[in-house]
């Protein structure tokens, strides 16, 4: 691998612990420092969080650290989400070494270009002023992206990314699974099952009751994460809010395994593609997972790291049943992802973007 000590990585990311790419963006920022001479993070808010003025004030800040660096290697880096307008409009037009990006929810980098603080206040405004440009911003978001080198976190995103004709390039890489502590075996821990995540529409919260109708009564139900204490009160459901640190590591000793009963997504009739950080976090825990056979999940099933089904959260709470009771078959699934975690290291996770950037 060339040397790349003496360049200068500008990082644009949404801030640690406000949305799963914070996160991820905490995890890849520590994992290729290491190999940089210096990094500049620039943070910025999740989708829906940044103004007008916070996007400027990054778009400052970009230029600023670029202009003081001239004459040096430079390498601007962002990772792009759905509503990302700060990673992505800060970085437009800018000069550097190279520039490249993540797309999480492929194959289009934001999908949502003007998505400010204070459009978000109204779904009626949000979609007022996407829907009817989305063929225009969709040639808008390709054009900004031209120069960019980019990377999905898929073999199915980087697909779909090609065939949108999405950056200069298209690679794959692959979420980094967290360092966790070691927890007891599946089967050791309580009798459980549970969702993990931030709740947002398709992840399967909104299909809670009926996931506790199928599950069996013997069988708890137990659901943490961002914005999991405001769903609504269910009979049988133990709604746990936030967790993080050693109340994450709890909450998953105390399941068998995680469902993950997700639908497709689509955004004004295009099917977006982002992988599970959630499911890093089961693979992490050596937690089993069920989870809905659709975009870069059915992949990860291939690859043993979750168990896909075909049908939706009833389908999978049924299966799941029999799985927490069946001790051979969750050390089967264990022994899965002790073999697939062995292949997902955080070497191979940034070997991709180093070889960009040392280009």
């Amino acid at each position: 691998m060339p040397d790349l000590a003496s360049a200068t990585l500008l990082y644009l990311a949404p801030r640690g612990g406000t949305s799963g790419v914070g996160d991820h963006a905490d995890d890849f920022v520590a994992a290729v420092s290491p190999h940089l001479g210096e990094v500049v993070e620039l943070r910025h808010g999740p989708p829906r969080e940044d103004g007008v003025r916070d996007v400027l004030r990054i778009r400052r800040a970009l230029r600023t650290a670029i202009n003081e660096r001239r004459g040096r290697p430079v390498i601007v880096h962002a990772e792009l989400s759905g509503g990302s307008l700060a990673g992505l409009w800060a970085a437009a037009g800018v000069e550097a070494s190279v520039r490249t990006a993540t797309l999480h929810d492929p194959p289009r980098p934001v999908w949502y270009p003007f998505l400010t603080k204070g459009l978000a206040r109204s779904r009626y405004a949000v979609h007022g002023a996407h829907l009817p440009l989305n063929r225009l911003t969709a040639r808008m978001e390709r054009r900004l992206m031209r120069h960019v080198e980019t990377f999905a976190l898929s073999a199915e995103g980087v697909e779909v990314m090609a065939a949108a004709g999405v950056g200069s390039s298209q690679t794959e890489s692959h979420l980094i699974v967290p360092e966790r502590p070691a927890l007891p075996p599946a089967a050791e821990r309580p009798r459980a099952v549970g969702l993990f995540g931030h709740v947002y529409r398709g992840k399967g919260f909104e299909h809670l009751l009926a996931i506790r109708r199928t599950l069996d009564p013997g069988i708890a139900l137990r659901v943490a994460g961002r914005g999991t204490a405001d769903l609504p009160h269910t009979p049988g459901v133990e709604i746990l809010g936030e967790v993080e640190g050693e109340a994450e590591d709890a909450f998953f000793a105390s399941v068998r395994a995680l469902l993950l009963p997700y639908e497709r997504r689509y955004v004004y009739g295009s099917e977006v593609f982002p992988a599970s950080s959630v499911l890093m976090r089961a693979v992490a825990y050596r937690t089993p997972s069920l989870g809905s056979a659709v975009g870069p999940l059915t992949g990860a099933a291939r690859a043993g790291a979750t168990i896909a089904l075909d049908g939706d959260g009833s389908d999978i709470a049924a299966a799941a049943s029999h799985l927490v009771d069946d001790p051979a078959a969750l050390q089967a699934a264990t022994d899965d992802l002790d073999r697939f975690a062995a292949t997902q290291t955080v070497e191979s996770a940034i070997a991709p973007y180093l070889q960009a950037w040392s280009r």
